[in-house]
């Protein structure tokens, strides 16, 4: 329950807010998030410790999650992780937003940016990435580190940075340096947990990795982002805070979905299984021959025998765009009986390897080894544990059964081609339906969660997002706040087309024609496509004869565009931007730097995807409609997070046009029109 202390000290926040922050307006929908914030986390919903709440551009929703959150998750004594869906939202929150809560909030708190390991310099990795590229130890010759050793160049960088770090001119963190190396050479010394040894470490107490941890531990609220968050969970969850002890706010919460889809995708290929066991088999035999062990042999010509075999079956496969799908994600007989033997033998080697990174460690006890031999040796060892463990993963799902009546798993062949010529086959596996692993991750172990965004409900539903994030509507609280801007005074326009978007070619001469037409020169436009080649064939058919600056996504960086946009407002000029699913949401354009948005066409998701394929395949097996179930939602969602662009403030004035006029002659028209603001809707 929700005490008379922790009630007083939110609402002292709220006061100091209202009080202190520049240009506050009272808005009784933040009112209302605090108090749902508040009562959820405090359990007064008896379990119900979930809340979605769906909170328009000018709630004030960031102020109403930090402010009503921090005096319960202090109170409680756990840690509040704020994750986000991208960069820039990050970086508010750790600049801008956290400082200002931090003069607000009526408690103490500490905050800390929580990265990934991967982010960070593993010093062990370069003192011996420098010191092997300086010495003449033909130790390692055979042990493949590098699939191409680094240049003179490189290696000049590699020392710099060793320098710098040894004087504390740089942090360890990558995202610091004024030039990051290549990736494959930023792998190589890299913080990994396969290489890592943790205590063990000399280095230990000067690793960038653990001193972010330190601070981690420190700190009272962890900024991360959904990626880290989804990555850690899933691997022994040992970057945050233990989840059952944190409380999380997903804020841009309708990416996760999308976010989980990717994160729970393996691959793997025909090329890399080869280097995989003969770097395997190097590192073994070095390991033999330093602790004079009798070789525990790895039969490469068998692996390659049934990799051969298995390409040859996957030649005859007819492929599409390089892309072969198994309907139901079910693999044909033969591919998984060859693929079936793979595992097994690389199974047999993950087995040997192990037994052998054992009784290295055993040697390692009694007998003193220079460091510049076992430091890279210890990262071989760790990077081929890492390569097994990814291969055996991705063949024990590419070969699973799925469960009857449930989303199959989507499993395809790529086919590309490598620098040398060679094809390469990638095996893919993902999961269509993530729900599951999302429940037992987060939701059925956390001590309390908020889910948030501008866009949370589809169609002014939160099924849609039940269905996806394995949320049961019974078990949660769900909140959808009125906006505070009044949209009766802005026109949604569905202009009179003749073609329909699905005449492509008729419906992109018109949609020139009209914006010849319709744009007004003096002022700021966004127009958005749902497809790039509409947007690129347009913008050769109007560039020439609009009397303003035209801005094209992918001529410039988005930062950009939109800083030049607002400069030329700034002198009274005419800008149009012209930008695909990336400008229909996270750009704020407020005032006259944008009074009209134009849309091309609805937005739906034709499934193209091999995992949205196979999910629209399954439910059309199951007499449901892909369409109604996610096309749709999908597309109402969409229109309103591109609609949203236009009016970012009380003051905001303006129009929205929209060519497709499927929003009339098509059943559905109707309720994409009215899941939309209350806006003037006027159907020419």
């Amino acid at each position: 329950m929700l005490s008379n202390e922790l009630k007083a000290q939110i609402r002292q926040s709220f006061m100091n807010l209202k009080k202190d922050m520049d240009g506050f307006k009272v808005r009784q929908a933040q009112n209302k998030m605090i108090a749902e914030i508040s009562k959820t986390l405090s359990g007064e919903y008896k379990g119900n410790n979930i809340l979605c709440v769906e909170a328009p551009t000018g709630t004030g929703k960031t102020f109403a999650y930090l402010l009503g959150s921090i005096p319960i998750a202090k109170a409680n004594k756990k840690k509040l992780i704020i994750s986000s869906a991208n960069v820039a939202l990050q970086e508010q929150l750790l600049f801008k937003d956290m400082p200002q809560a931090q003069k607000y909030c009526s408690v103490e708190f500490e905050y800390a940016l929580v990265k990934g390991r991967s982010r960070y310099l593993c010093v062990r990795n370069l003192i011996n990435v420098c010191e092997d590229n300086t010495s003449d130890n033909s130790l390692f010759e055979s042990i493949p580190l590098f699939d191409k050793p680094p240049g003179k160049y490189q290696l000049e960088q590699l020392s710099e940075m060793l320098n710098d770090y040894s004087t504390k001119k740089w942090n360890g963190e990558i995202d610091d340096l004024m030039r990051a190396p290549d990736h494959s050479i930023w792998q190589k010394i890299a913080c990994n947990r396969f290489t890592c040894t943790a205590k063990s470490c000399e280095f230990y107490q000067d690793c960038a990795f653990f001193k972010a941890r330190r601070q981690i531990t420190r700190a009272d609220v962890i900024v991360a982002n959904h990626d880290l968050v989804l990555a850690d969970l899933s691997t022994g969850n040992t970057v945050l805070p233990d989840v059952s002890e944190s409380i999380f706010i997903f804020d841009e919460a309708h990416h996760l979905n999308s976010k989980a889809l990717l994160h729970f995708s393996l691959t793997t290929s025909t090329e890399f299984i080869k280097t995989s066991v003969r770097q395997t088999k190097a590192v073994s035999e070095q390991l033999c021959k330093i602790s004079k062990q009798d070789v525990s042999g790895i039969n490469i010509k068998q692996i390659d025998d049934y990799l051969a075999d298995l390409i040859q079956l996957l030649k005859q496969l007819e492929f599409n765009d390089d892309i072969y799908l198994f309907s139901q994600g079910v693999v044909h007989e033969s591919i998984k009986q060859i693929s079936e033997n793979i595992l097994t033998l690389i199974g047999a080697v993950q087995t040997k390897f192990t037994l052998l990174k054992e009784s290295w460690g055993d040697y390692l006890k009694i007998t003193a080894i220079d460091k510049s031999i076992s430091g890279p040796i210890s990262n071989a060892i760790g990077e081929c544990e890492q390569h097994l463990l990814s291969i055996i993963t991705l063949f024990s799902s590419f070969l699973q059964t799925d469960e009857t009546n449930k989303a199959p798993h989507s499993r395809w062949i790529e086919k590309t081609t490598l620098a040398n010529k060679k094809t390469n086959y990638l095996l893919n596996s993902a999961q269509t339906d993530v729900s599951k692993n999302l429940d037992q991750l987060i939701w059925s172990k956390v001590s309390g969660a908020i889910l948030t965004s501008a866009t949370l409900t589809s169609l002014g539903s939160f099924e849609r997002l039940n269905k996806q994030l394995g949320l049961l509507r019974d078990e949660n609280q769900y909140l959808r706040l009125p906006s505070p801007f009044v949209f009766d005074q802005v026109d949604f326009i569905v202009a009179k087309l003749k073609a329909s978007p699905t005449q492509v070619y008729e419906h992109t001469q018109e949609v020139a024609s009209q914006l010849l037409k319709r744009l007004d020169s003096n002022e700021g436009s966004l127009v958005l496509f749902a497809s790039n080649k509409q947007m690129q064939i347009v913008t050769d058919l109007v560039e020439k004869k609009l009397d303003c600056t035209l801005f094209v996504q992918g001529e410039y960086p988005k930062k950009h565009i939109l800083e030049k946009h607002i400069d030329l407002r700034k002198q009274g000029k005419g800008s149009v931007i012209f930008g695909l699913d990336s400008f229909a949401e996270g750009v704020d354009l407020k005032g006259d730097n944008l009074t009209h948005v134009v849309i091309a066409k609805l937005r739906f998701s034709v499934p193209t995807s091999p995992i949205d394929k196979t999910l629209a395949t399954y439910l059309e097996s199951q007499n449901r409609n892909p369409f109604m179930e996610i096309s749709l939602p999908d597309a109402s969602l969409k229109l309103i997070q591109a609609c949203g662009r236009l009016i970012r403030t009380e003051t905001d004035t303006g129009k929205i046009t929209i060519f497709d006029n499927r929003l009339v002659s098509k059943f559905y028209g109707k309720q994409l029109l009215n899941a939309l603001p209350n806006y003037n809707i006027i159907v020419e």
